[in-house]
Order: C-alpha cells, then structure tokens, then sequence
C-alpha cells in the first residue's frame, strides 16, 4: 500500500492450560520434560482477547502467527483462519533439555534461570543465541514484506522471541518499545515511517 505508513503489532499468545502435574516443584534436571509439556498446551478454555487486540486484528490486512498450538489458537480468537498467515520462524527460542542441578523450585523459578543461562551462554540448548538471532532476522524481513503488501500486521508470537524480533525491528528502522511487554495477550506496536518517493 505505497504511501501508508507499515505498522508491526507484535503480540504474546493467550494463557496456555497446564495440566495440573506441570504446577508441581521439579528440579533442573527436569526442566525439559516440563517445558515439552507447556509447548504442547493450548489454550484455556473460554479465554477470550483484550478487546483492543482482537479489534486490532480485525482491522489488520494479515495476521501473522507462529506455528505452535497456543499461537495458532490465539490467532483463531482474533480473526477467521483464511487471514490467519502461519510462520514457523516465529516460534518461541529454543530451550535447554536439563540444567544439572538438584534443587527443587517452581517451574516459573526455573524458566527464568534457564532463560538467563542460555542468554549468559551458560547451558546447552537446541538453539544458541545466534542463531535465533539469525532467525529473528528472517521472520523480520518476511514480517516487512508482508507490512509492505499489507499496510498493518497483528504478529502472534512469544514472550521471549518477541523481544529477539523488536530488536531486529528496531535495528532497522522501525519505530517502537525497546523491551515488548511479556504479559499473555500484550502487545507492543511497531511503525516505519514511509519515505517520499
């Protein structure tokens, strides 16, 4: 749409429904098997979007939403599936197997350590932070195309990933919060401005 502005909506998924053994104290060791489990959750039941979100979607020209099921069902409640665009390279940063230690804490304690030794380097996991660097950097030049063809994008992603993604936005130009809020159903907006031709 030559001479309107692109506008990036970057939002966070809605509440996931843990089934109840994943609430239990665990160790480090079991860091992994617990998050399988919340990588699998859906949403919960009648849960339903801010209603500045789901009017945001409405007027969108494309909402685009990561491939994992609480995304694709967030993006279900916003809009009907034929403007729903899926893109994998969306999906949440990967996650270490097991962190060797014994202790036992919440599962929330022990999402932020591990997310804190994977940015430190300290800990092994499927994907290192260059490259889900890298692939912010491939799912912001697709997100550009598509606020090229589209005007106005509501981008359906994740807590962590979301912040990699505003990174790259903002790296290029576009305008917006350094840090995009990690509440479920937050948004953060992001715009470049058109330059005269």
């Amino acid at each position: 749409m030559p001479g309107e502005p692109r506008q990036i909506v970057l939002a966070r998924h809605g509440r996931p429904e843990l089934p109840a053994d994943l609430g239990r104290p665990i160790s480090g060791r079991e860091i992994g098997r617990w998050y399988r489990g919340y990588d699998e959750s859906g949403l919960v039941d009648g849960a339903e979007p801010p209603a500045r979100l789901r009017a945001a979607a409405i007027a969108a020209g494309c909402v685009v939403a990561s491939d994992s099921r609480r995304a694709l069902e967030t993006a279900a409640r916003l809009t009907e599936s034929e403007k729903v665009r899926v893109e994998p390279a969306l999906r949440e940063v990967g996650f270490p197997e097991s962190l060797a230690v014994p202790v036992r804490l919440s599962p929330v304690a022990w999402v932020l350590i591990a997310r804190a030794m994977q940015m430190l380097r300290c800990c092994e996991c499927d994907e290192a932070v260059p490259a889900t660097r890298a692939r912010a950097a491939i799912a912001v030049e697709t997100l550009s195309q598509l606020a090229d063809d589209h005007g106005t994008l509501v981008v359906v992603g994740h807590g962590w990933f979301n912040r990699f993604v505003a990174r790259e936005l903002r790296r290029r130009g576009w305008r917006g919060p350094r840090w995009p809020p990690t509440g479920y159903w937050s948004t953060a907006t992001y715009r470049r401005p058109v330059t005269p031709a």
